[in-house]
Order: structure tokens, then C-alpha cells, then sequence
């Protein structure tokens, strides 16, 4: 079950790479890279909704969206800001380098997060095969940009 999931997860990634090339092209046809970021979501959204209507699940009371601490919430922030990067970065230096940067990012952070169990995730300490392979990704992003 385990490499289903991480083949699930890796078939997310590939869409990552077309969904940037897809906003950044959208970009084009806007006025600013941040509207086709706004537009993303706005589908986004829209999506969601509907999906969460087919599911018959329950949209968020307003009552739970104000109990919510409100450090919870920079997740969108977060969002927001990968989202408009991409769209601001792939014309300038590639999908491939955007994304293979964007990975290290998250392997380096993550296993952080992973080693002192910041945000109550289970703790994974920190091994040399994860350094390694920190360490290889950033060879990567280099080998990527540079040939």
C-alpha cells in the first residue's frame, strides 16, 4: 500500500509541472502574473466546493472557521505564494529547475520538521541517507540549470 501511495504521490508531482507551465501560460494572456495565480485558485475554490457538494460533506461553519487559531490559516498564504512564484519563475529559469528547486526547499524544510516533529507530525530523525539525499537533489538543481 505504502508504494502506491508514493506512486500517487509522485503522479501529483508530474501535475505540478504541468500545472505551472499551464499557469504561466495563462499568465500570457492576462495582465499580471499574479492575476493567472488568482484565477488558479479561484478554479481551485470552485472546485472544491463542488466536490465537496458530491461528497455531501459539510462546508466549514463560520463558527469553526473563527475558532481556528489564526497562525492555521498561512497554509493559503503559503499557497498563494507557491502558486505565484511558479507563474513568476518558470518563463525565467525553466519548469525543471523551478520545480527541482522547489523540491530541495521542501526535502531540506521537511526534514526538519520531521527530525524535532514541528507541527505535531511524528518524529523522523534525521539520517545520513536523508542528508544524502538533500545533499543529491541540490546536485541535481545544479546539474539541471547548468546543462
Amino acid at each position: 500500500m505504502k508504494y502506491i501511495l508514493t506512486l500517487a504521490a509522485l503522479l501529483i508531482g508530474g501535475l505540478l509541472a504541468i500545472q505551472g507551465s499551464i499557469n504561466a501560460q495563462l499568465s500570457g494572456y492576462l495582465r499580471h502574473p499574479l492575476q493567472a495565480a488568482l484565477v488558479n485558485f479561484m478554479v481551485g475554490t470552485c472546485c472544491l466546493v463542488l466536490v465537496n457538494i458530491l461528497l455531501r460533506t459539510e462546508l466549514p461553519k463560520t463558527a469553526q472557521l473563527t475558532n481556528i487559531p489564526i497562525h492555521l490559516y498561512i497554509g493559503g498564504v503559503f499557497g498563494a505564494l507557491f502558486v505565484s512564484s511558479v507563474v513568476i519563475l518558470i518563463p525565467k529559469i525553466g519548469v525543471a529547475t523551478m520545480l527541482a528547486a522547489t523540491i530541495g526547499g521542501q526535502m531540506a524544510i521537511a526534514s526538519i520538521i520531521d527530525h524535532y516533529g514541528f507541527f505535531n507530525v511524528p518524529i523522523h530523525h534525521l539520517s545520513f541517507g536523508r542528508i544524502g539525499g538533500i545533499f543529491l537533489i541540490l546536485i541535481g538543481i545544479f546539474l539541471i540549470r547548468r546543462f
